[in-house]
């Protein structure tokens, strides 16, 4: 683990990548030990919704520029009802558009962001309705082309 354990958090392995499980409040301090031990490029930033632990899981993916093979993954998990963490963009500027999309789509509030516009979701989009949180419905349309269908080629590649 070469000074990863000293980091600070749990450290767990899973699927031979080192995961370190932090609280939000240690987020910055380990993100920034990682920088400054080369680990100088974020690879992602994500997040998923689980309702029946009342919680949403945020996980960093960081790797060296030198050492592209060796990954770290850095876990936060916050009660769903306020999921805060502070923003890392300062450190990894890569994480700006990240950070904006988990903030649009689940709610995530990172604080510290400066950008917070929509990043996919239209600009009237109703406050507090996040598409991916498993509770948000999805009204399905059935769908109507204006346009008449084109007959179907049978074999020999000829129109019926």
């Amino acid at each position: 683990m070469e000074g990863i354990d000293a980091i600070g958090g749990r450290v767990e392995v899973r699927n031979g990548v080192k995961t370190i499980i932090v609280d939000a409040g240690a987020l910055r301090e380990v993100m920034l030990r990682l920088r400054r031990m080369g680990y100088d490029y974020l690879l992602s930033l994500s997040a998923v919704d689980y309702p029946r632990e009342k919680s949403i899981r945020i996980v960093y993916h960081v790797t060296s520029a030198e050492r592209l093979g060796d990954i770290v993954a850095v876990e936060v998990k916050v009660p769903r009802e306020k999921p805060v963490v502070p923003s890392i963009s300062d450190i990894y500027p890569a994480a700006l558009m990240q950070e904006r999309e988990e903030h649009e789509m689940l709610g995530v509030v990172f604080e510290g962001l400066t950008d917070t516009r929509h990043l996919l979701l239209p600009e009237d989009w109703p406050e507090n309705l996040y598409p991916l949180r498993k509770d948000f419905v999805v009204r399905e349309e059935p769908f109507m082309s204006t346009k008449p269908s084109k007959p179907f080629p049978s074999e020999g590649g000829k129109a019926p």
